[in-house]
Protein backbone atom coordinates (compact mmCIF):
# COMPACT_ATOMS: atom_id res chain seq x y z
CA UNK A 1 0.00 0.00 0.00
CA UNK A 2 1.34 3.35 -0.98
CA UNK A 3 0.40 6.82 0.26
CA UNK A 4 1.86 10.11 -0.08
CA UNK A 5 0.74 13.79 -0.85
CA UNK A 6 1.29 17.13 0.44
CA UNK A 7 -1.13 17.89 3.72
CA UNK A 8 -2.45 20.90 5.32
CA UNK A 9 -1.97 22.44 8.53
CA UNK A 10 -4.48 22.40 10.87
CA UNK A 11 -4.46 26.32 13.02
CA UNK A 12 -7.78 25.06 15.11
CA UNK A 13 -7.48 25.70 18.66
CA UNK A 14 -8.77 24.25 21.64
CA UNK A 15 -11.33 26.05 23.51
CA UNK A 16 -10.59 26.75 26.90
CA UNK A 17 -12.90 26.18 29.38
CA UNK A 18 -13.41 26.58 32.97
CA UNK A 19 -12.38 22.78 34.32
CA UNK A 20 -13.14 23.17 37.49
CA UNK A 21 -14.35 19.45 38.10
CA UNK A 22 -11.82 16.87 39.51
CA UNK A 23 -11.21 13.90 37.87
CA UNK A 24 -8.77 10.78 38.46
CA UNK A 25 -5.57 10.81 37.63
CA UNK A 26 -4.98 7.49 36.79
CA UNK A 27 -8.31 7.18 34.43
CA UNK A 28 -9.74 9.19 31.96
CA UNK A 29 -12.59 10.97 32.69
CA UNK A 30 -14.58 9.83 29.48
CA UNK A 31 -17.93 12.21 30.34
CA UNK A 32 -15.48 14.69 30.08
CA UNK A 33 -13.41 14.32 27.21
CA UNK A 34 -15.12 11.95 25.13
CA UNK A 35 -16.24 13.02 21.14
CA UNK A 36 -17.02 9.77 20.17
CA UNK A 37 -18.59 6.48 21.77
CA UNK A 38 -15.27 4.08 20.92
CA UNK A 39 -12.03 4.98 22.36
CA UNK A 40 -8.95 4.80 20.69
CA UNK A 41 -5.44 4.12 22.35
CA UNK A 42 -2.21 6.24 21.25
CA UNK A 43 1.05 4.78 22.33
CA UNK A 44 4.90 6.09 21.25
CA UNK A 45 8.31 5.30 22.64
CA UNK A 46 11.46 7.23 21.16
CA UNK A 47 14.90 5.98 20.57
CA UNK A 48 16.86 4.81 23.12
CA UNK A 49 19.66 7.29 23.42
CA UNK A 50 16.92 10.60 23.63
CA UNK A 51 17.87 12.04 27.09
CA UNK A 52 15.12 12.99 29.59
CA UNK A 53 14.28 16.76 28.49
CA UNK A 54 14.07 15.68 25.20
CA UNK A 55 11.45 13.29 25.94
CA UNK A 56 9.30 15.64 27.35
CA UNK A 57 9.26 17.73 24.41
CA UNK A 58 8.43 14.57 22.39
CA UNK A 59 5.37 14.28 24.16
CA UNK A 60 4.23 17.91 23.45
CA UNK A 61 4.40 16.41 20.08
CA UNK A 62 2.29 13.69 20.31
CA UNK A 63 -0.21 15.53 22.55
CA UNK A 64 -1.14 17.88 20.05
CA UNK A 65 -1.17 14.81 17.46
CA UNK A 66 -3.98 13.62 20.01
CA UNK A 67 -5.58 17.26 20.38
CA UNK A 68 -5.33 17.20 16.67
CA UNK A 69 -7.21 13.53 16.15
CA UNK A 70 -9.94 14.71 19.02
CA UNK A 71 -10.92 17.58 17.00
CA UNK A 72 -10.99 15.53 13.97
CA UNK A 73 -13.91 13.93 16.00
CA UNK A 74 -11.94 10.91 17.11
CA UNK A 75 -12.10 9.53 21.33
CA UNK A 76 -8.39 9.38 21.06
CA UNK A 77 -6.52 8.69 24.50
CA UNK A 78 -2.52 9.04 25.15
CA UNK A 79 -1.11 6.08 26.67
CA UNK A 80 2.19 7.38 28.88
CA UNK A 81 5.34 5.69 28.31
CA UNK A 82 6.39 4.40 31.35
CA UNK A 83 9.93 5.99 32.10
CA UNK A 84 13.31 4.65 32.13
CA UNK A 85 16.58 3.68 30.71
CA UNK A 86 18.12 6.92 30.03
CA UNK A 87 21.38 7.61 28.77
CA UNK A 88 21.94 10.13 31.59
CA UNK A 89 20.56 8.41 34.69
CA UNK A 90 23.28 6.74 36.65
CA UNK A 91 21.32 3.70 38.14
CA UNK A 92 19.36 2.01 35.44
CA UNK A 93 15.92 1.70 36.24
CA UNK A 94 12.57 0.91 33.99
CA UNK A 95 8.90 0.74 34.03
CA UNK A 96 8.82 4.70 35.59
CA UNK A 97 5.56 5.76 36.05
CA UNK A 98 4.38 9.67 35.13
CA UNK A 99 2.77 9.81 38.32
CA UNK A 100 6.40 10.21 39.92
CA UNK A 101 7.28 13.20 38.10
CA UNK A 102 4.33 14.54 36.70
CA UNK A 103 0.71 15.88 38.02
CA UNK A 104 -1.45 13.65 35.87
CA UNK A 105 -4.57 15.71 36.08
CA UNK A 106 -2.92 19.06 35.15
CA UNK A 107 -2.13 16.83 31.84
CA UNK A 108 -5.58 15.72 31.45
CA UNK A 109 -6.66 19.09 30.83
CA UNK A 110 -4.87 19.59 27.49
CA UNK A 111 -5.62 16.02 26.66
CA UNK A 112 -6.75 12.73 27.61
CA UNK A 113 -4.08 10.48 29.38
CA UNK A 114 -3.67 7.45 31.10
CA UNK A 115 -0.89 5.30 32.69
CA UNK A 116 0.75 2.48 30.86
CA UNK A 117 -0.41 0.02 33.29
CA UNK A 118 -4.01 1.32 33.69
CA UNK A 119 -4.47 0.95 29.94
CA UNK A 120 -3.28 -2.47 30.51
CA UNK A 121 -5.72 -3.28 32.97
CA UNK A 122 -8.25 -1.43 30.73
CA UNK A 123 -7.70 -3.45 27.85
CA UNK A 124 -6.94 -6.71 29.12
CA UNK A 125 -3.45 -6.78 28.46
CA UNK A 126 -4.63 -7.45 24.56
CA UNK A 127 -1.69 -7.10 22.25
CA UNK A 128 -1.56 -3.89 20.74
CA UNK A 129 -3.38 -3.89 17.43
CA UNK A 130 -0.57 -1.89 15.46
CA UNK A 131 3.19 -0.86 15.86
CA UNK A 132 4.07 1.80 13.27
CA UNK A 133 8.08 2.52 13.46
CA UNK A 134 8.74 6.13 12.08
CA UNK A 135 11.92 6.34 9.84
CA UNK A 136 13.53 8.90 8.04
CA UNK A 137 13.65 8.35 4.29
CA UNK A 138 16.58 6.62 3.29
CA UNK A 139 16.96 8.94 0.20
CA UNK A 140 16.93 11.80 2.09
CA UNK A 141 15.18 15.37 1.76
CA UNK A 142 15.49 16.13 -1.79
CA UNK A 143 15.77 19.60 -2.78
CA UNK A 144 12.76 20.56 -0.64
CA UNK A 145 10.99 19.98 2.62
CA UNK A 146 7.47 17.96 1.94
CA UNK A 147 5.64 16.78 4.63
CA UNK A 148 4.70 12.97 3.66
CA UNK A 149 4.57 9.78 4.46
CA UNK A 150 5.06 6.30 2.79
CA UNK A 151 5.18 2.64 3.41
CA UNK A 152 8.76 1.39 3.23
CA UNK A 153 10.66 -1.49 3.86
CA UNK A 154 12.25 -1.34 7.34
CA UNK A 155 15.51 0.47 7.86
CA UNK A 156 18.08 -0.71 10.35
CA UNK A 157 17.64 -0.66 13.34
CA UNK A 158 14.14 -1.37 13.18
CA UNK A 159 14.47 -5.16 11.71
CA UNK A 160 16.26 -5.64 15.41
CA UNK A 161 13.86 -4.37 17.56
CA UNK A 162 10.89 -6.09 16.66
CA UNK A 163 10.83 -9.94 15.99
CA UNK A 164 7.93 -12.06 14.45
CA UNK A 165 8.32 -15.96 14.82
CA UNK A 166 6.28 -17.32 12.39
CA UNK A 167 2.64 -16.56 12.34
CA UNK A 168 2.43 -15.37 16.17
CA UNK A 169 2.46 -11.88 17.49
CA UNK A 170 4.90 -9.15 17.57
CA UNK A 171 7.78 -9.19 20.43
CA UNK A 172 9.53 -5.96 21.07
CA UNK A 173 11.27 -3.90 23.77
CA UNK A 174 7.25 -2.26 25.03
CA UNK A 175 9.03 -0.41 27.93
CA UNK A 176 10.97 -3.96 29.31
CA UNK A 177 7.26 -5.22 30.23
CA UNK A 178 8.01 -8.82 28.75
CA UNK A 179 4.39 -9.76 28.16
CA UNK A 180 3.57 -7.20 25.89
CA UNK A 181 2.93 -8.06 22.15
CA UNK A 182 1.52 -6.28 18.35
CA UNK A 183 -0.35 -7.95 16.37
CA UNK A 184 0.79 -6.08 13.09
CA UNK A 185 4.16 -4.08 12.70
CA UNK A 186 5.06 -1.71 9.70
CA UNK A 187 7.59 1.04 9.00
CA UNK A 188 6.94 4.37 7.78
CA UNK A 189 8.98 6.68 6.03
CA UNK A 190 7.93 10.21 7.49
CA UNK A 191 8.79 13.81 6.89
CA UNK A 192 6.33 16.22 9.20
CA UNK A 193 4.84 17.14 12.23
CA UNK A 194 1.85 16.67 14.47
CA UNK A 195 0.08 17.23 11.64
CA UNK A 196 1.32 15.15 9.40
CA UNK A 197 1.15 12.01 12.00
CA UNK A 198 -2.68 12.92 12.42
CA UNK A 199 -3.26 12.54 8.72
CA UNK A 200 -0.97 9.12 9.25
CA UNK A 201 -3.28 8.22 11.65
CA UNK A 202 -6.28 9.35 10.16
CA UNK A 203 -5.78 8.50 6.47
CA UNK A 204 -5.11 5.17 6.47
CA UNK A 205 -6.20 1.68 7.74
CA UNK A 206 -4.62 2.38 11.02
CA UNK A 207 -7.70 4.71 12.13
CA UNK A 208 -9.84 1.34 12.05
CA UNK A 209 -7.53 0.45 14.91
CA UNK A 210 -8.03 0.98 18.75
CA UNK A 211 -4.54 0.87 19.91
CA UNK A 212 -1.89 2.16 17.76
CA UNK A 213 1.72 2.56 19.10
CA UNK A 214 4.32 4.71 17.28
CA UNK A 215 8.45 3.97 17.42
CA UNK A 216 10.81 6.47 17.00
CA UNK A 217 8.20 8.93 17.44
CA UNK A 218 11.12 11.82 17.77
CA UNK A 219 10.95 11.43 14.15
CA UNK A 220 8.09 14.30 14.01
CA UNK A 221 8.40 17.81 14.62
CA UNK A 222 5.91 20.41 16.40
CA UNK A 223 3.84 21.62 13.87
CA UNK A 224 3.97 25.09 14.77
CA UNK A 225 6.84 25.26 17.43
CA UNK A 226 6.31 27.94 19.96
CA UNK A 227 2.72 29.06 19.09
CA UNK A 228 -0.50 28.61 21.13
CA UNK A 229 -0.79 25.31 21.10
CA UNK A 230 2.48 24.53 22.10
CA UNK A 231 2.74 26.38 25.07
CA UNK A 232 -1.52 25.00 26.13
CA UNK A 233 0.64 21.42 25.93
CA UNK A 234 4.04 22.67 28.06
CA UNK A 235 2.00 24.48 30.27
CA UNK A 236 0.02 21.63 31.43
CA UNK A 237 3.06 19.44 32.27
CA UNK A 238 3.06 20.78 35.88
CA UNK A 239 5.37 18.69 38.12
CA UNK A 240 3.71 15.93 40.64
CA UNK A 241 2.69 17.61 44.11
CA UNK A 242 5.36 15.82 45.84
CA UNK A 243 8.15 17.27 44.02
CA UNK A 244 6.38 20.76 44.49
CA UNK A 245 6.47 20.26 48.12
CA UNK A 246 10.01 18.88 48.39
CA UNK A 247 11.06 21.51 46.07
CA UNK A 248 9.62 24.25 48.07
CA UNK A 249 10.64 23.16 51.50
CA UNK A 250 13.90 23.49 50.08
CA UNK A 251 14.00 27.10 48.85
CA UNK A 252 12.24 28.35 51.90
CA UNK A 253 15.07 26.73 54.56
CA UNK A 254 18.36 27.31 52.68
CA UNK A 255 17.43 29.56 49.97
CA UNK A 256 14.98 32.22 51.79
CA UNK A 257 12.35 31.94 49.27
CA UNK A 258 8.71 31.63 48.57
CA UNK A 259 5.77 31.98 46.60
CA UNK A 260 4.29 34.44 48.33
CA UNK A 261 7.72 36.60 49.13
CA UNK A 262 9.02 35.83 45.40
CA UNK A 263 5.71 36.86 43.51
CA UNK A 264 5.58 33.20 41.91
CA UNK A 265 2.71 32.13 42.70
CA UNK A 266 0.97 29.82 40.28
CA UNK A 267 -2.82 29.52 40.10
CA UNK A 268 -4.13 25.72 40.19
CA UNK A 269 -5.62 25.29 36.91
CA UNK A 270 -3.03 26.23 34.29
CA UNK A 271 -5.82 27.16 32.32
CA UNK A 272 -6.86 30.22 34.33
CA UNK A 273 -3.10 31.35 33.83
CA UNK A 274 -2.74 34.68 32.20
CA UNK A 275 0.19 36.93 31.04
CA UNK A 276 2.41 38.34 33.59
CA UNK A 277 6.04 39.93 33.48
CA UNK A 278 6.21 40.52 37.77
CA UNK A 279 8.02 37.55 38.91
CA UNK A 280 10.62 38.30 41.04
CA UNK A 281 11.77 35.31 42.64
CA UNK A 282 14.19 34.13 45.19
CA UNK A 283 17.32 36.30 46.56
CA UNK A 284 19.61 33.63 44.32
CA UNK A 285 21.28 32.81 41.44
CA UNK A 286 19.99 29.49 40.00
CA UNK A 287 22.43 27.90 37.45
CA UNK A 288 22.98 25.01 35.20
CA UNK A 289 26.57 24.41 34.51
CA UNK A 290 26.28 21.16 32.31
CA UNK A 291 29.67 19.31 32.39
CA UNK A 292 30.59 15.94 31.27
CA UNK A 293 29.54 14.73 27.40
CA UNK A 294 29.57 18.82 26.49
CA UNK A 295 33.01 18.96 27.79
CA UNK A 296 34.07 16.97 24.37
CA UNK A 297 30.81 17.51 22.21
CA UNK A 298 30.92 21.27 23.09
CA UNK A 299 34.09 22.94 24.50
CA UNK A 300 34.21 25.15 23.05
CA UNK A 301 31.36 26.64 24.64
CA UNK A 302 32.10 26.52 27.65
CA UNK A 303 33.91 28.10 30.63
CA UNK A 304 36.49 27.08 32.54
CA UNK A 305 35.52 26.31 36.21
CA UNK A 306 37.74 29.17 37.16
CA UNK A 307 35.69 31.04 34.35
CA UNK A 308 32.45 29.92 35.32
CA UNK A 309 33.15 31.28 38.66
CA UNK A 310 34.27 34.43 37.73
CA UNK A 311 30.97 34.64 35.80
CA UNK A 312 29.32 33.95 39.29
CA UNK A 313 31.44 36.25 41.35
CA UNK A 314 30.37 39.24 38.73
CA UNK A 315 26.65 38.28 38.60
CA UNK A 316 26.53 38.32 41.88
CA UNK A 317 27.96 41.82 42.80
CA UNK A 318 26.10 42.97 40.33
CA UNK A 319 22.80 41.54 41.63
CA UNK A 320 24.18 41.79 45.06
CA UNK A 321 22.86 38.34 45.78
CA UNK A 322 25.10 35.81 47.95
CA UNK A 323 23.53 32.37 47.41
CA UNK A 324 23.78 30.75 44.22
CA UNK A 325 21.71 27.02 43.56
CA UNK A 326 23.58 25.03 41.16
CA UNK A 327 22.43 22.39 38.94
CA UNK A 328 25.09 20.45 37.24
CA UNK A 329 25.96 16.92 36.27
CA UNK A 330 29.74 17.58 37.31
CA UNK A 331 31.55 15.64 39.81
CA UNK A 332 32.46 16.19 43.29
CA UNK A 333 35.67 17.18 42.38
CA UNK A 334 34.91 19.58 39.80
CA UNK A 335 32.47 21.23 42.46
CA UNK A 336 35.04 21.67 44.71
CA UNK A 337 37.17 23.44 42.56
CA UNK A 338 34.12 25.72 41.31
CA UNK A 339 33.83 26.16 45.30
CA UNK A 340 37.44 26.63 45.85
CA UNK A 341 37.42 29.35 43.31
CA UNK A 342 34.45 31.49 44.31
CA UNK A 343 35.07 34.17 47.15
CA UNK A 344 34.27 33.72 50.78
CA UNK A 345 31.16 34.48 51.46
CA UNK A 346 29.06 33.12 48.05
CA UNK A 347 27.10 29.86 49.21
CA UNK A 348 26.72 27.47 46.65
CA UNK A 349 23.13 24.81 47.12
CA UNK A 350 22.40 21.56 45.58
CA UNK A 351 19.87 19.46 46.18
CA UNK A 352 21.23 15.80 46.33
CA UNK A 353 19.01 13.08 47.96
CA UNK A 354 19.80 10.65 46.14
CA UNK A 355 18.49 7.98 48.35
CA UNK A 356 14.59 9.16 48.60
CA UNK A 357 14.62 10.17 44.98
CA UNK A 358 15.42 8.75 41.27
CA UNK A 359 17.47 11.10 38.74
CA UNK A 360 14.07 12.32 36.73
CA UNK A 361 13.09 13.90 39.98
CA UNK A 362 16.18 14.89 41.19
CA UNK A 363 16.41 16.51 37.93
CA UNK A 364 12.60 18.04 38.20
CA UNK A 365 13.59 19.27 41.79
CA UNK A 366 16.70 21.10 40.02
CA UNK A 367 14.78 22.93 37.18
CA UNK A 368 11.95 23.87 39.65
CA UNK A 369 14.51 25.14 42.09
CA UNK A 370 16.49 27.19 39.23
CA UNK A 371 13.17 28.19 37.04
CA UNK A 372 12.28 30.06 40.63
CA UNK A 373 15.70 31.68 41.14
CA UNK A 374 15.89 36.32 41.03
CA UNK A 375 18.30 35.32 37.96
CA UNK A 376 19.00 32.30 35.73
CA UNK A 377 21.96 31.57 34.13
CA UNK A 378 22.00 28.16 31.59
CA UNK A 379 24.12 26.25 29.30
CA UNK A 380 24.46 26.66 25.48
CA UNK A 381 22.41 24.50 23.71
CA UNK A 382 21.04 22.50 26.86
CA UNK A 383 17.64 21.05 26.60
CA UNK A 384 17.61 21.43 30.90
CA UNK A 385 18.51 24.57 30.59
CA UNK A 386 15.70 25.30 28.08
CA UNK A 387 13.05 23.74 29.64
CA UNK A 388 13.93 25.93 32.85
CA UNK A 389 13.55 29.01 30.38
CA UNK A 390 9.92 28.01 29.56
CA UNK A 391 9.22 27.53 33.33
CA UNK A 392 10.59 30.39 34.25
CA UNK A 393 8.16 32.08 31.29
CA UNK A 394 5.21 30.23 32.81
CA UNK A 395 6.05 31.61 35.93
CA UNK A 396 6.09 35.11 34.41
CA UNK A 397 10.03 36.40 35.15
CA UNK A 398 11.17 39.28 32.97
CA UNK A 399 12.93 37.77 29.87
CA UNK A 400 16.43 39.69 31.36
CA UNK A 401 16.39 37.54 34.02
CA UNK A 402 15.46 34.03 32.04
CA UNK A 403 17.71 33.71 28.90
CA UNK A 404 20.93 33.51 29.75
CA UNK A 405 24.15 31.25 28.98
CA UNK A 406 26.94 30.90 30.30
CA UNK A 407 29.97 31.88 27.70
CA UNK A 408 33.68 30.58 27.45
CA UNK A 409 36.59 32.37 28.40
CA UNK A 410 37.53 33.48 25.21
CA UNK A 411 34.43 35.16 24.33
CA UNK A 412 32.69 36.84 27.39
CA UNK A 413 30.22 38.69 25.25
CA UNK A 414 28.82 35.38 23.45
CA UNK A 415 25.95 35.35 22.29
CA UNK A 416 23.03 35.22 24.25
CA UNK A 417 19.89 32.53 23.84
CA UNK A 418 16.86 32.62 21.54
CA UNK A 419 13.87 34.14 23.86
CA UNK A 420 11.08 31.82 23.25
CA UNK A 421 8.51 33.66 24.38
CA UNK A 422 5.42 32.11 26.17
CA UNK A 423 2.23 32.76 23.95
CA UNK A 424 -1.36 32.81 25.72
Amino acid sequence: MHFSFLLLVLGTVLADDDDSSHHTVSRVDTNKYSVATEKKFLLYDVNFGEGFNLRRDVYMRIANTVRLLRESGDNWILVLPPWGHLHHWQRMEVALSWRLFFDLESLNRFVPVIEFEDFLDETENKPIDQVIYLQHYEEGWGTEYVRKFDERKCLPPANSHYKQEGDSDWRGWFYSYEDVRATNFKCVSIQGDSGTLKDLLKHSNFSEMNSVMIDRAETILHENFGDVNYWKARRSMRYSKELIEIADTFRNKYLDSDDENDNTEMTVNWRKERAKRSAKGGPYIGIHWRRRDFLYARKEQLPSIKGTAEILENLSEKLKLNKIYLATDAPDEEINELKYYLREGLEVFRFTDSQKFNDGQIAIIDQYLCAHARHFIGSHESTFSFRIQEDREIIGFPISSTFNRLCPDSNLECEQPSKWKIVF
